[in-house]
């Protein structure tokens, strides 16, 4: 083999992920691999990797979440989404979340090139179907030297599951904070 072709090869190796790449990534190029959908820099508008584990709470600001009172359930069975998150998969339109507080489900989504997210799926929950939306804008937050997605979440209860109506549901305010690789 050619000593150039040797040299070349062995420094290209050298730019994977810093961080490593996804476990069921797939992936066709780094960028995919790494999480970083814009590519390593600090270019203006740099979006932040976003594969890894990250610590989220939800409802710290919540929007008319009495509305699933009626039917027996209060703030707490809405919690699941809080504590821990893990983000994996493939970019742009194969990530998917997986909850601390619900391990048998994936959460798949997508990322935009300007760092919007969004997961989306369903859980059971007491008998009754809850679909789930959450998401926001991935940047880094430089006044705590760390990685956010801001933005907002959405639990609909469907309480008679063969139907697929949303009964009653509760928003709010998502937030993640990266917490690790």
């Amino acid at each position: 083999m050619n000593r150039r072709l040797i040299i070349a090869v062995l420094c290209l190796g050298g730019l994977g992920c810093k961080d490593g790449g996804g476990k069921d990534s797939g992936a066709t190029s780094a960028t995919d691999e790494c999480g970083d959908i814009d590519g390593n820099g600090g270019d203006s508008g740099d979006v932040p990797n976003i594969f890894g584990k990250w610590t989220i709470t939800f409802g710290t600001n919540l929007y008319d979440a009495s509305t699933c009172d009626y039917a027996g359930y209060s703030q707490d069975d809405m919690r699941f989404l809080q504590g821990n998150m893990e983000i994996d998969g493939r970019l742009p339109d194969n990530i998917y979340a997986e909850l601390s507080n619900d391990d048998e489900t994936r959460y798949y989504g997508l990322e935009s090139s300007t760092g919007g997210v969004v997961f989306s799926g369903s859980r059971d929950h007491n008998g009754d179907t809850m679909y789930l939306a959450f998401g926001g804008l991935l940047y880094e937050q430089p006044l705590v030297d760390r990685d956010e997605i801001r933005g907002f979440g959405y639990i609909g209860v469907d309480l008679a599951p063969q139907d697929t109506v949303i009964d009653c549901w509760v928003q709010g305010e998502f937030l993640a904070k990266k917490s690790g690789n």
